[in-house]
């Protein structure tokens, strides 16, 4: 416990100081930009980090990842995590290297966990031009996917693809990392953030089978209740629980979704789930797979649940983005196979291989060359408790109804999820307003902005 705080404090002081590295950032890192026009505010980063760790900026108590966000209901004002971060890996000449934002464990800006460093802004774009409807219309562009779309980008090296920045143990990719993130006020679309990554090689090697994640420290809490920015204010890190719902969607594909909630919902005032899953790429569905895995912060050897460890090196990071925890049986383990005891849980949720062409002839194996690039698109999810009693499919309705949402609006018309719009499959269907509204932008972010073109 006292580690997580001197953690909070240190990481609070990365967001307020310069960069202790060996060259000169050229470009400001910007933390104070969140997601406001739906339900869920999300803080966004131009360094691969999103939230702000429950940090007050310039004096204001920001939102980090809360559902919701525009209601005047207290119950239902609820925090999801303090840090989350974007983990990418890869094969360089057979060797393992994994890229991260944010790890746990690491406390000052310079050590080896903080390994993504700004290369731009954060530019915004919304596809609302009417002022009289939203202040958002300030930001119309014509190009613009969604009511409220972030743009930035970030990169993993110095001034060459080689340049570790002096990081110890980081051995970079090479990679430059555009991201954009898309949120719309829609009311069956305001309690996620689609994350878009765009991957390039800046390195003249190429890089083989690149998986990515979502690590996430999350803690499930609603500040109204325990507030973690008061002394006294009852905060708790442990007592959360994690899990993975493979539940199958209308459309017969599984979900995926890594999750996390309150042990007990704090009486009411902490019933939300926080998900994450991967809706797609520019590798066509059927090559690529999703993991999960989970681990106590900080904690590399776990008597009771020995396969649920952090990773120290990027040898086991790459092992754990291509590979998932192992589900259990009997008095420690939940009906689904996850560990039951509540504790400082964090989660990530992956997917891979991804790449800019086949590698193998059955397209198993991926490969990223000098100057292409290839993406992968996450949803961050929410959603309120379904009822009461234990964690389950049912108490999970919320979750997955939303979770379908993000991934509707990922496909477009693609139903069957091969990235290409296959013979009828190209049809309209305008069943009211909102639906055509969202109907174009979900094919024009599926057609355009995750083009594996980009």
């Amino acid at each position: 416990m006292i580690l997580r705080k001197i953690f909070k404090v240190l990481i609070s002081m990365l967001f307020l100081v310069t960069n202790n590295i060996s060259i000169a950032q050229t470009v400001e890192d910007v933390f104070d930009k969140f997601t406001s026009v739906g339900q869920l505010g999300l803080t966004v980063t131009n360094f691969g980090v999103l939230g702000n760790g429950w940090n007050q900026i310039d004096g204001h108590i920001l939102p980090s990842c809360q559902y919701k966000q525009h209601t005047e209901i207290l119950r239902e004002q609820i925090e999801h995590f303090s840090f989350s971060g974007l983990w990418i890996g890869g094969l360089v000449n057979g060797e393992r290297r994994v890229s991260t934002s944010i790890v746990d464990g690491v406390f000052e800006s310079g050590q080896e966990g903080f390994e993504f460093f700004a290369n731009s802004n954060i530019s915004i774009m919304s596809s609302i031009s009417s002022t009289a409807e939203d202040s958002m219309a300030q930001y119309f562009s014509p190009f613009a996917v969604s009511h409220q779309d972030f743009i930035t980008e970030y990169k993993d090296y110095g001034d060459t693809p080689e340049d570790d920045l002096g990081i110890p143990n980081h051995n970079p990719l090479g990679i430059t990392v555009h991201m954009e993130s898309y949120a719309w006020n829609f009311t069956y679309a305001d309690a996620f953030v689609i994350l878009n990554y765009t991957i390039r090689n800046e390195s003249e090697e190429t890089i083989n089978n690149i998986y990515a994640g979502i690590w996430a420290d999350a803690s499930v809490a609603n500040m109204n209740y325990t507030n973690i920015y008061e002394p006294g204010g009852g905060f708790n890190w442990y007592d959360n629980l994690d899990g993975f719902d493979g539940s199958v969607d209308e459309a017969g594909f599984n979900r995926d979704i890594g999750y996390q909630y309150d042990l007990d919902g704090d009486d009411g005032w902490a019933q939300s789930y926080i998900g994450i899953n991967i809706l797609g790429g520019s590798v066509p569905r059927p090559y690529w797979d999703t993991y999960f895995n989970q681990w106590v912060w900080t904690s590399n050897n776990n008597e009771d649940y020995p396969g649920y460890t952090m990773p120290l090196t990027d040898y086991d990071r790459y092992q754990q983005l291509h590979s998932s925890v192992p589900p259990g049986t009997g008095d420690l383990y939940t009906d689904e196979g996850y560990p039951n005891q509540s504790n400082s849980w964090l989660f990530m949720t992956s997917a891979g291989p991804f790449g800019s062409q086949p590698s193998e002839s059955d397209s198993s194996g991926w490969e990223l060359l000098p100057g292409d690039s290839c993406n992968i698109v996450f949803a961050l999810v929410t959603g309120l408790w379904s009822g009461g009693g234990d964690d389950s499919p049912d108490r999970r309705a919320n979750l997955q109804t939303n979770a379908d949402w993000a991934q509707k609006a990922y496909d477009g018309e693609d139903k069957n999820r091969n990235n290409i719009l296959d013979e009828g499959e190209d049809i309209f269907l305008f069943l009211s307003v909102s639906n055509q509204i969202i109907t174009q932008d979900f094919n024009y972010l599926k057609n355009n902005a995750f083009s594996s073109s980009i």
